[in-house]
């Protein structure tokens, strides 16, 4: 029987999602906003593709690490960075608005949007 590694936060949240995505990549602490989650959710039922977390939860030594702003939502676990290439942003903004974000950052060449709630 192959023995299992247990990782910190491994823990289903919803159906393609898990509490490690989210979580701080220094300190492993995790906020998330479940009203966050559900528009993740539905973006990617949307979108029919995987979302891949590049930034979630940051606590306050990270966000300062990363030059994050002063009041960033993702010290609340209200937002998430997403990858997206470059060529699919402009239809993943409109599915992100219908899914309930309230803030809908494209960054362009970097391949990747910021996505928060309220």
């Amino acid at each position: 029987m192959a023995k299992s590694m247990n990782r910190l936060n491994d823990i289903p949240v919803a159906e393609h999602f898990r509490l490690r995505e989210f979580e701080c990549p220094c300190c492993h602490c995790v906020r998330l906003s479940p009203v966050l989650l559900a528009c993740l959710v539905e973006l990617r039922r949307a979108w029919g593709k995987p979302i891949l977390i590049t930034s979630g939860y940051r606590c306050a030594a990270h966000n300062k690490r990363v030059k994050g702003a002063p009041r960033s939502l993702h010290m609340a676990g209200q937002a998430a960075d997403v990858a997206v290439p470059l060529n699919e942003q402009a239809v993943v903004e409109i599915l992100a608005r219908r899914a309930g974000m309230a803030m809908i950052i494209p960054y362009g060449r970097r391949n990747f949007m910021h996505l928060a709630v309220a």
